[in-house]
């Protein structure tokens, strides 16, 4: 019996896990005081925070069953306090513990967190649909991101809808990718104005397509065999094999190397016509 009443006592005073402390910023306070009251009601302990259960009058005199209920109330009353400690900051239980009742303690918490959950959530839901890709950052591993920030946000109680979503997909990419996404969507609203595709859905097709833009990337980049390619390599090959060194070229007016003749800043000899190398001087073919 006595193993029995104190695990029942521990049961009691301990919350699950599904229960999250409560953030000193408020980021949480909606995840958090859903899950809180769900437990309180589970342990009948929620009249003590909402105000609906009210410590017992003793009448005068007063009978057993009434001291054996206030009592009850009281210990009650104690294990809520408790429980209530386990889940708040140090900071904010410093703040409330002047507090004597829990639902004094309570509307306190409800007070501050409110607000300040409210705008915690609101600068989170911001952030999130100004969410962009970095430049030349990897597309799979942005929108995985942004898909596992998406289920973050919901555990601590800001909801993305669907069409803020998509929105913040089309939105975040670049540009290539971002009209790749605009085209799926509209052509899946052709069938019907309501119809639309499922986030996750878009993001494997948007991975699948940023995979094969980058496949054809690099194969222009890096030896692809596409014609233009072949006739620019094949015509910069040609023209270095025709090319002579600078220091080799003989000016047709002075004789001397490492210049053209229209360099030469010797003056012009009389017997040298324009276009005409001088006697003797080795003559250079250039490749046409």
């Amino acid at each position: 019996m006595l193993t029995m009443s104190v695990t029942s006592t521990s049961l009691s005073d301990t919350l699950p896990s599904s229960v999250p402390k409560l953030d000193a910023t408020g980021i949480n306070w909606a995840i958090f005081s859903m899950r809180f009251q769900d437990a309180m009601e589970a342990k009948n302990f929620w009249g003590h925070f909402d105000g609906t259960s009210t410590c017992p009058a003793l009448s005068n005199p007063s009978t057993v069953d009434e001291i054996a209920a206030k009592n009850q109330w009281e210990k009650d009353e104690r294990s809520a306090k408790l429980l209530l400690t386990q889940k708040i900051s140090n900071s904010t239980l410093m703040r409330v513990h002047s507090k004597t009742t829990v639902r004094e303690r309570w509307v306190a918490i409800v007070t501050e967190y409110t607000d300040k959950g409210a705008y915690a959530q609101t600068e989170l839901w911001t952030k999130f649909l100004e969410s962009c890709c970095p430049e030349k950052g990897n597309i799979r591993e942005f929108l995985e991101g942004l898909r596992v920030k998406k289920e973050e946000l919901a555990q601590v109680g800001v909801d993305i809808e669907n069409k803020d979503y998509l929105s913040t997909i089309v939105g975040s990419l670049p540009f290539a990718l971002s009209n790749f996404a605009s085209s799926q969507l509209t052509a899946a609203r052709m069938f019907s104005t309501s119809r639309t595709i499922a986030p996750n859905t878009l993001i494997s097709l948007l991975v699948e397509e940023s995979d094969r833009q980058r496949a054809q990337y690099a194969r222009r980049k890096f030896g692809g065999k596409g014609q233009e390619g072949e006739k620019d390599e094949a015509l910069s090959v040609a023209l270095d094999k025709g090319k002579k060194p600078r220091k080799d070229v003989e000016s047709w007016n002075c004789g001397e190397k490492g210049h053209f003749c229209h360099q030469c800043k010797k003056p012009k000899k009389a017997n040298s016509k324009k276009g005409e190398p001088k006697k003797g001087a080795k003559q250079i073919r250039w490749p046409s």
